[in-house]
C-alpha cells in the first residue's frame, strides 16, 4: 500500500506535463511517440501497443494503469527531443517475434524513477481535478432537478437530492461525500430510461421497472458495471486500482493459524464472534484485533505496533493515545493538525498525517476516559503490551 504524502506539481525538469484544464474521463487522441500516427484510447490501446512494437520496436509497461496516456506520451515525446530514447529507456529482448526472430526493443515503465514520478504526478493531477469538482458541487446551492423516481422538483444542493433518493426511495447509489460528477451521473440514469440500474434489463414502462427494482432489491449500482466507477472518488486514489481492489485490500484475511484452523472469511462489516468487533481508529472498518491492526497498516499506512515500540509507549499512554484519536475523529478534527475537515481521512492521507500525534496533545489526564462506551480496542491493549515488551526485549 502506497504511503500518501503532500501533493506537489513542481517539475525538476523542463519537460513538464500540461497544467491546463483537462477532462480525465474523456476518450484521448494520443499521438505516437515517434511518428504522427494517432490513436483513440482506451478503445485503441491494443492497436497503439502493436504499432509501437511493430513499427518502432518500443514498449510501454503497464500502460493500462496510466490515468492519462495522452499526458504521459506528450511528456515523453518532448523528453526524447533532448535525450535519445536509448539513453533513458531499458533494453530487452522481447518474447514476441517478427519474421521468426526475437526482437530487441526499448521499454519504458515505472521501474525507471523518472517514469514512476510522471505516472504518479499525472495520477495526482487527476485526483486534485476530481476533488476540486467535488468541492464545486458541494458548495453549489443552485442545484435544480426533478427526482428520478417521483414528480418532486428538487431545489437546493446535490447532497439534499441524493439524500432524498436514499431516504424517500431507498435508492442506494452512495453517500454524497463519496460521489463526484453528480450531474453526469444523473444524466446517465436518464439515458438508461426504463433500464434497471443493477441488471440493465429493459421494461415496458416506469411502473413495471420500479416494481422490479423493489422486488429484486435492485435500487443500487451493480459493482461489476465499471462505467459507474468514474463517479466514485475512491477510484481516483491509486494508480491501477479501482474501489474493488482497495476494498479487497481492506478485507484481506490474515493467514491461517499454525494449528491449521482457518480464520473467519467473512467481510469485516459482517464479522461475528464471541467478542465484540474492534473498530479501526480512523474509519468504520471492524474485525478482530489483529485484523484491525493489519487494516490500519495496509489501508491507512499507520503501523500502530511499530509506533508504540519506537516511542516506548506504556499501557496507560496507549489508552490516552487511543482515546485522543477516537475523540478527534468523532469530532471531525485531524489528530495531528487539529483542523476540521469534511473529508477527514482524505486530508490525513494527502497531508501525511497518519502518524503519531505530538505527545503534548494526547498526554492529558482527560484521555483516560474512553470516547465510546465498551471500546473493544482498549480491551486488547493489555495483551498487546505484553507482545510489544517481548519485541522490545528481543531487539535489545
Amino acid at each position: 500500500m502506497a504511503t500518501f504524502g503532500p501533493l506537489t506539481f513542481a517539475h525538476p525538469s523542463k519537460h513538464a506535463t500540461g497544467t491546463e484544464e483537462y477532462d480525465f474521463n474523456q476518450n484521448e487522441e494520443v499521438v505516437c511517440l515517434f511518428c504522427s500516427k494517432q490513436f483513440t484510447l482506451p478503445a485503441g490501446r491494443s492497436l497503439f501497443n502493436s504499432h509501437l512494437f511493430e513499427c518502432h520496436h518500443f514498449m510501454i509497461s503497464d500502460i493500462q494503469t496510466i490515468v492519462s496516456v495522452k499526458m504521459y506520451c506528450d511528456y515523453w515525446k518532448s523528453r526524447f527531443v533532448s535525450d535519445a530514447p536509448d539513453r533513458v529507456c531499458s533494453k530487452m529482448l522481447s518474447d514476441a517475434k517478427i519474421d521468426g526472430e526475437k526482437v530487441a526493443c526499448l521499454v519504458l515503465g515505472d521501474f525507471i524513477p523518472e517514469d514512476r514520478r510522471i505516472r504518479e504526478e499525472i495520477k495526482n493531477k487527476r485526483l486534485v481535478w476530481a476533488l476540486e469538482q467535488q468541492a464545486r458541487e458541494r458548495d453549489d446551492k443552485e442545484f435544480c432537478r426533478g427526482c428520478l423516481l417521483c414528480r418532486l422538483k428538487f431545489q437546493g444542493t446535490r447532497s439534499d437530492y441524493l439524500n432524498h433518493l436514499s431516504v424517500m426511495h431507498n435508492m442506494h447509489i452512495g453517500r454524497p461525500e463519496n460521489l463526484v460528477f453528480i450531474d453526469n451521473f444523473r444524466k446517465m440514469f436518464v439515458e438508461m430510461f426504463l433500464h434497471c440500474l443493477y441488471c440493465n434489463k429493459l421494461f415496458k414502462d416506469r411502473t413495471v421497472l420500479k416494481e422490479h427494482m423493489r422486488k429484486k432489491q435492485h435500487k443500487k449500482i451493480n459493482p461489476e458495471h465499471g462505467e459507474f466507477d468514474k463517479f466514485y472518488i475512491i477510484n481516483y486514489m491509486e494508480i491501477g486500482k479501482n474501489w474493488q481492489d482497495l476494498q479487497n485490500e481492506m478485507d484481506e484475511d490474515p493467514p491461517a493459524e499454525e494449528n491449521g484452523d482457518a480464520l473467519s472469511d467473512k467481510d469485516w462489516s459482517d464479522w461475528e464472534g464471541e467478542e465484540d468487533p474492534v473498530v479501526c481508529l480512523f474509519c468504520d472498518a471492524s474485525g478482530d484485533f489483529e485484523s484491525c491492526i493489519n487494516h490500519m497498516l495496509q489501508v491507512h499506512s499507520f503501523n500502530y505496533s511499530e509506533l508504540c515500540v519506537k516511542n516506548k509507549l506504556n499501557f496507560y499512554q496507549q489508552v490516552k493515545l487511543v482515546n485522543y484519536i477516537r475523540r478527534q475523529i468523532h469530532m471531525g478534527r485531524c489528530p495531528v493538525c487539529n483542523e476540521s475537515h469534511e473529508q477527514l481521512v482524505l486530508h490525513m492521507a494527502f497531508a501525511g498525517h497518519f502518524i503519531l500525534p505530538d505527545k503534548q496533545l494526547w498526554e492529558q489526564p482527560e484521555y483516560f476516559f474512553p470516547t465510546y462506551e465498551n471500546d473493544s480496542f482498549l480491551c486488547h491493549l493489555d495483551d498487546l503490551q505484553d507482545d510489544l515488551s517481548e519485541i522490545e526485549l528481543a531487539e535489545q
